[in-house]
């Protein structure tokens, strides 16, 4: 509740932009070709290297027939990287607030798509206030766990992407959506990946974050993660086999996570601290051999081009406790690679894997088989063809 009051001045701004453009943004659907049947594209406003991005890309190249835009703050590092495709708006501008009110189609990998503010506008449509076009969910990673938020009426959209066939069963018998919203597309961004599948000599560790009342600042240095990752990036024995084999290890933490960055301290120059400003995801995702993660649902990434994964579930009470409750999925049951709670196994588990030349074991195969039966390039395809739908009415 605090966190919500302490927001109210953005969801008020909200109410009354959308009241006062929205007659402009009438007018300007009927008399502009710019703002005439359009599909408005976005991730989280300053990014562009998810789903979003890679829609928009396809749309640009393969359907130049759509009136496609890309929400961006013109600051982004990512800026020049998608106008280069095609046309974008500055986030939160005038213009932004103008065509989400004006848009055929409103499409993005958070809720509330395509929004100025994800958020706020997630809450002002839980009291009616929203804009007239379609909503397009197109996620930002496959859901593993029970995540409350999204389920139906809470969230309401007109086509929700699922990227794996284990969960759209869950979200379709979970989720309490209308049927034929949710959909079995694959990912936008699962194109790329094999593709530009070309791993390099790296193991990418990369966690997930903890919900936004775990400790920060100087109180982030008592925390399980920050002690966990800190000795993993000392540990000796590791720090040999990099240097053995020649690897490098890549610590890339969640977004939500890199603001505390600078606080780890590797203890060799085979490790590297991966900014989110100057790395991207799926190219580090891309070149390495091998992924560590704990509960980030990145590990479907790494599995959908067939590479080992390792979970490191260190402390899933606090996970639990501060983020999401589980849902469907289980790393022992159903995950791609082996399941370790200590220091040791982990880097037992990583020796292995890398004398096994990081190929993935039989049983794990099978599993990521199951989950994925359909692995190729037509994942934006599908999406395409269902918006298409979607505006057509069938």
């Amino acid at each position: 509740m605090l966190h919500k009051l302490k927001r109210l001045p953005v969801y008020l701004k909200g109410m009354l932009l959308m009241t006062l453009l929205r007659p402009a943004a009438a007018v300007l659907r009927r008399t502009n070709s710019a703002y005439r049947h359009l599909w408005l594209v976005m991730e989280r406003g300053f990014d562009a290297r998810d789903n979003g991005y890679w829609f928009f890309r396809y749309l640009r190249e393969q359907q130049p027939q759509v009136n496609a835009c890309f929400v961006i703050d013109p600051d982004s590092p990512d800026s020049g990287k998608v106008s280069q495709f095609g046309r974008t708006v500055a986030w939160r501008s005038l213009k932004h607030y103008l065509m989400y009110l004006a848009a055929d189609m409103l499409i993005g990998t958070h809720v509330q798509p395509a929004s100025p503010d994800l958020m706020a506008f997630y809450h002002l449509r839980q009291i009616g206030i929203h804009p007239q076009g379609k909503q397009v969910f197109l996620q930002h990673g496959i859901i593993q766990n029970d995540m409350q938020f999204m389920k139906y009426p809470g969230l309401k959209v007109d086509f929700f992407a699922s990227g794996g066939k284990l969960e759209y069963d869950y979200l379709v018998s979970e989720y309490g959506f209308p049927e034929g919203v949710i959909q079995y597309t694959g990912l936008c961004r699962f194109d790329n990946l094999t593709r530009g599948n070309s791993p390099a000599g790296e193991i990418l560790v990369m966690p997930t974050w903890r919900g936004s009342d775990y400790p920060q600042g100087e109180q982030f240095y008592d925390t399980a993660y920050y002690r966990t990752f800190q000795s993993l990036l000392e540990n000796p024995r590791l720090i040999c086999l990099l240097e053995e084999r020649d690897l490098w290890l890549v610590f890339y933490p969640h977004i939500e996570i890199q603001k505390e960055l600078d606080k780890f301290r590797p203890a060799s120059d085979r490790i590297i601290l991966a900014s989110w400003k100057n790395y991207d995801v799926q190219s580090l995702l891309m070149r390495c051999n091998m992924l560590i993660t704990d509960y980030s649902s990145v590990f479907f990434d790494a599995g959908y081009m067939g590479k080992p994964v390792v979970y490191y579930e260190f402390d899933m009470e606090d996970f639990r406790k501060y983020h999401y409750r589980e849902g469907y999925f289980s790393a022992e049951k159903h995950g791609f690679g082996p399941v370790v709670r200590t220091e040791e196994d982990l880097v037992n588990a990583v020796y292995e894997c890398v004398v096994n030349d990081f190929r993935m074991r039989e049983e794990y195969r099978k599993r990521l088989e199951a989950f994925f039966p359909v692995r190729d390039e037509k994942n934006c395809e599908r999406v395409y063809r269902a918006v298409s739908r979607l505006k057509s009415g069938k």
